[in-house]
Formats: structure tokens, sequence, C-alpha cells
């Protein structure tokens, strides 16, 4: 889903008291909030839907395709979601095969 039919969904949810612009700003602010607290302390936890969390990847050796020279990869810190018990008995509820 694309952010712009997502701002449409919770706009039809709340009707007129919240405009577009306003949910579109409570979105921008949720997901500021959320990468800030991340940076800052690597871990969010959102009850009911799951926890975001920053991992250290090593740094490794690797290898351009093109020029085959060999380079190092610096240690850095990736993005991972798991999804709470909550979230995944919803999901496995809803979506039967």
């Amino acid at each position: 889903m694309r952010r712009e039919l997502l701002v449409e969904k919770i706009a039809e949810k709340f009707g007129p008291a919240y405009t577009k612009g306003d949910i579109e700003k409570l979105i921008d602010t949720f997901l500021d909030t959320i990468f800030e607290i991340l940076i800052r302390d690597k871990r969010v936890e959102l009850r009911r839907f799951g926890t975001f969390e920053l991992r250290k990847r090593a740094g490794r050796s690797a290898k351009a395709p093109k020029s085959g020279k060999d380079y190092t990869l610096p240690d850095r810190y990736v993005p991972f979601f798991r999804p709470s018990k909550i979230f995944k008995r919803e999901i496995h509820e809803k979506i039967k095969p």
C-alpha cells in the first residue's frame, strides 16, 4: 500500500474531523519519532504490533563484479522488524489458505 492510500483509508475512518493534510502530518510525525528513537535507543516496541530495532552488521570483504577489485564494507546498522504474537495471530486468522 502506498502512502497516499494509507492517508485516504485513515481519512475515511475519521471523516471530516481531520483533513488529509492533518493525517499526513500525523503520519510524518509518527515515522520521524520512530526514526529518532531508533537512532537514540536502537529499539522501539509497539505493543500489539511489533518491535523495530537496529542490528549491527559486521563489516566484510567484497569484490566488485566488473573490475574484480577487492574492498572492505564497514560495520553498519540495519533496521529489523519483529512482529508481535498478536500481530501474527491476527494475520493468520484473517488470511487463510
